[in-house]
Order: C-alpha cells, then structure tokens, then sequence
C-alpha cells in the first residue's frame, strides 16, 4: 500500500525572527562554582536555529558580565519590531535575596550588597520595552523560574491533525504572546544531565527542535514545555514552570519555532 503523504504545515510569519542566548559557564574566582552546560547548551541551539530554522540574527553572549547582558538587551530592544518575534535563554547560577530573584554574571560577587547581580525588576524592564509580536524568555538557572511577574498535544504525525494543527498555528502566530518557560520555579537546578555536557532543559530542547526539523512540522512552546516537564519526571526536586507574566500583556498567542521548510 502506498505511502499517503503528509498534508504540509506552512506558516508565513509578519515579521522576523531574533534570538539572545545568553549562557555563563565560568565565573571570576569570586566563590560561583563554574558550569559545565551553559556555554555548551547556547551553542548547541545556535547551531540548530542557525541550519534548520530562519533567524534573522542570533546573538550570544558567552560569560557576560552585568554590563555586558544589559548592553545586548539594549541592542536588540533597538533591533527589532513590532512585528517580529523573540526568544531569549538564559542559561547560568540565580539566587534569590529576601524573595527578589537574580541572575548571577560571570562577574558577580559571591554575597549580595555590591550591585553586581542583575535583578529580576530590572530586566522586567528591558523585557517590556522589547518590541515584539512574540517574546520567549527560556531560563535554565536555580530560584529564578517563577519571578517574573497540563495540556493536550496532537500528533503531529497524523495526518488527519495537521490541518487542525495549522489553523491553530495560524491562530497563535498572529495573536501577541508573552511567555516564560523556566528550568524550575523555586529550587535549585542541576548543571548537566547523567553522561552528558548539556542540562535536561537544554537537552529536552533541542530534542523537540530537531523532532520539529524532522518532521517538518512547526513546534509551539506550549507543546514544548509540555514535554520538557515529561523529561523531569520522577525528579521531585526541579519541576519545569511554564506562564504568562500579568504584566507583559500576553493575548493568547504563542511562540512558534517554523523550520525553514514550513515557511510560505
């Protein structure tokens, strides 16, 4: 019996896609223990979104200092549109100091009074005066992941789904969207994987990334951070912690990863 083909999901986007990995693997000798996986983890998603997906550009900052992450939310807050879409990963130590949430730089000081970590306010900040259509903020790093202020998945390979799955694709791409998916909510997250370089958050990922370049079928973030908690089962320790921070005015949209192949 001959192979029925699969109905093609293709999706034609307003505006352009930017990224800002952001991952700190190496820290000042000032008490951080370095990490294995946030260097690794960057450039291993750089590498796939450069080859299978169209980003207009992809900026990453390899162990930034304060400075030198301000500076590259300030550059892509000066980049892009209104139409366009953004995703941003941040990959590296977070603290929590009488319950306000840090992101900790390669220059940070190991104890909290010098200035020197960046405030979660503050980045809500540069978030908020980000213009974009969509806005995905991906955080692998302990304490962090529920500071800014259960589902069904089609099948992709059923061909009866994939016209429903477009409609809703659609749907999702024109809506404005404001999300955040974490590692963790409050806890502290591991460095890597068992036999591996990369975390369990990058490596489920870039997992879905390469199903989604495989079967040419376009990947939402629902459908992702639905599946990343499925990769931390049994381990009561890190639940992954997916939302729509009330401030950032999210519509009902959602982030949609269009291999290059499901592009009109």
């Amino acid at each position: 019996m001959p192979k029925k083909n699969k109905t093609k999901i293709t999706l034609k986007p307003n505006g352009k896609y930017y990224a800002l990995l952001i991952g700190n693997s190496n820290y000042d000798n000032n008490g951080w223990d370095d990490l294995v996986s946030p260097i690794n983890d960057i450039s291993a998603i750089k590498s796939v979104l450069d080859k299978s997906f169209k980003f207009e550009k992809i900026k990453m900052v390899k162990d930034g200092t304060k400075k030198e992450i301000f500076k590259a939310f300030q550059d892509l807050s000066k980049l892009t549109t209104t139409n366009d879409y953004v995703l941003i990963y941040y990959s590296g130590h977070g603290m929590v100091k009488a319950k306000q949430a840090y992101w900790i730089p390669k220059d940070g000081s190991l104890e909290w009074g010098n200035g020197d970590w960046i405030n979660i306010n503050e980045l809500n900040i540069f978030l908020t005066e980000i213009k974009a259509h969509h806005l995905a903020l991906m955080v692998d790093s302990c304490y962090v992941g529920g500071k800014f202020k259960g589902i069904n998945v089609l099948d992709m390979n059923n061909n009866e789904h994939r016209p429903i799955i477009n409609e809703k694709f659609e749907d999702y791409l024109n809506l404005r969207s404001r999300s955040v998916l974490s590692s963790g909510s409050t806890g502290q997250v591991s460095d890597t994987a068992p036999n591996s370089n990369n975390s369990i958050f990058a490596l489920s990922f870039l997992n879905m990334l390469n199903i989604s370049k495989n079967q040419s079928s376009p990947m939402n973030m629902r459908t992702i951070a639905f599946n990343l908690e499925n990769a931390y089962a049994g381990n009561y320790n890190q639940k992954p912690y997916y939302y729509h921070p009330d401030t950032w005015k999210h519509l009902g949209g959602d982030f949609i990863f269009i291999p290059k192949k499901n592009l009109k």
